[in-house]
């Protein structure tokens, strides 16, 4: 049997996506991992530095044997990111934004306001909750 992680939330455009047809609605996307290792949930409280002002933001890192997922919210935006390559780090790509964290800092990447990823939003680790 496997184990289930579940993200919680109101995923309305992917239920406009997958399931227009039918005519269901999502307040919860479940995707099936494998049972060994057992999935981990770790949340980090950062400060982010936009230039104008600091802003605390709470990520919550999910992962499961290849699956990693990062899950936040910024200016409003529910932000729900996949692991993707990189060279050096942990680079997440969701909707516009990519998340690259190294060692205890992170960077935030708006691909709309900033396409060639020049104005980096740079986030530093306060708090780890488990």
């Amino acid at each position: 049997m496997k184990k289930v992680l579940l993200i919680l939330g109101s995923l309305a455009i992917l239920g406009v996506l997958l399931f227009k047809q039918i005519g269901v609605s999502v307040g919860s996307l479940i995707i099936e991992v494998p049972e060994d290792p057992n999935p981990t949930k770790t949340t980090v409280v950062y400060q982010c530095d936009t230039e104008t002002d600091k802003e605390q933001i709470s990520v919550t890192y999910l992962n499961a044997d290849t699956i990693s997922l990062v899950d936040f919210t910024w200016k409003g935006q529910r932000v729900i990111g996949a692991n993707v390559i990189t060279a050096s780090g942990v680079k997440f790509a969701g909707a516009q934004y990519i998340w690259w964290i190294k060692k205890d800092d992170a960077i935030l990447y708006n691909l709309i306001d900033d396409p060639t990823e020049e104005n980096p939003i740079r986030c530093e680790k306060i708090q780890d909750i488990r």
